[in-house]
């Protein structure tokens, strides 16, 4: 059975990633299992196989079995808090993920699939295929991505390791984060507050519901296994159709059956106006294409909402 490890395990995909696939493999994680995550007590009681770890200081002896393959999902994420504490992002995700590689290439770990973002792309591309512009981030959040990028591409090749980076595309879903934008519209409309919406709403986002993000990632488990030593690939993870984000919005309050109140502010100046995933790298690699369309994601994470009484 195929060995594999987690890291941040018990946060919004690597909860799902685990319920996704301890059924079919031997599944370890590690979490660092802060207070921030409100969420954080629920999963670590439905899941079988979360310690505790940091990724920044050694891990992999906290785990009886060494993994044939690593997930590397634990990060510090969303943009906004990255304009206000960057030493936390550098942290975390630079510091944080030279570690696993390190700790990956002193026990002999060959096989790592890890976590970027769409955040490592410039503004202003109608689309966004992997080798789009992606030197000029408008975020210290998405440099922190595009370094890692960098990084694990000089392991791969100094080291012979074999790598996947998946640059996802604004996952939503249940067990989503508190801190972004989904659980926060749930909350206000829910509550009959406003949302907050950027330059009128007229920001658009290529939403991807987390079942397809577990779904792509199973599928690579096999694939990863196939490649040649030293071979790192990027692939973008996306449904592939921008919507708005008031859109967005207009159906989760359709399926939570309350109104939406709206205000408006100005685009922050880390945020893109748009992301489109360009994904047809990733369907032609692993024949499979995002395929949750966003009704049945929002009615999916709002049944969650409602089941869980978070309101």
């Amino acid at each position: 059975m195929l060995s594999i490890l987690i890291t941040g395990g018990a946060g919004f995909i690597g909860y799902h990633l685990q319920q996704k696939l301890t059924a079919k493999y031997d599944v370890k994680a590690i979490d660092l299992l802060d207070g921030n995550n409100k969420f954080i007590e629920h999963r670590k009681k439905n899941l079988n196989h979360i310690t505790h770890g940091d990724i920044r200081l050694p891990f992999l002896h906290l785990i009886e079995k060494k993994p044939k393959v690593l997930i590397h999902l634990a990060a510090e994420t969303g943009i906004s808090g990255s304009l206000t504490n960057p030493e936390k992002y550098f942290d975390t995700n630079v510091t944080g993920t030279f570690n696993v590689l390190e700790e990956c290439r002193k026990a002999g770990v060959n096989y790592i699939i890890y976590a970027s973002s769409s955040s490592v792309y410039e503004p202003n591309q109608e689309n966004m295929p992997e080798n789009a512009k992606s030197e000029k981030q408008l975020s210290f959040y998405g440099t922190t991505k595009k370094m890692c990028e960098v990084m694990i591409q000089n392991y791969c090749k100094q080291f012979g390791m074999v790598a996947i980076g998946l640059r996802f595309f604004t996952v939503y879903g249940s067990y989503t984060r508190p801190d972004m934008a989904a659980y926060k519209f749930m909350q206000a409309i829910n509550t009959g507050k406003p949302i907050n919406l950027y330059n009128n709403g007229d920001v658009y986002r290529d939403f991807t519901h987390v079942s397809d993000v577990v779904n792509s990632i199973e599928l690579l488990l096999e694939k990863i296994q196939q490649e040649p030593a030293g071979l790192h690939q990027i692939f973008n993870i996306g449904f592939g159709t921008p919507i708005s984000v008031k859109d967005y919005a207009s159906r989760i309050a359709k399926s939570l059956d309350k109104p939406l109140f709206t205000q408006f502010l100005p685009l922050p100046s880390n945020e893109l106006s748009l992301t489109h995933s360009d994904t047809q790298l990733l369907t032609h690699y692993i024949k499979y294409k995002p395929k949750c369309d966003l009704n049945s994601g929002v009615l999916e994470m709002t049944n969650w909402y409602k089941t869980n009484n978070y309101e």
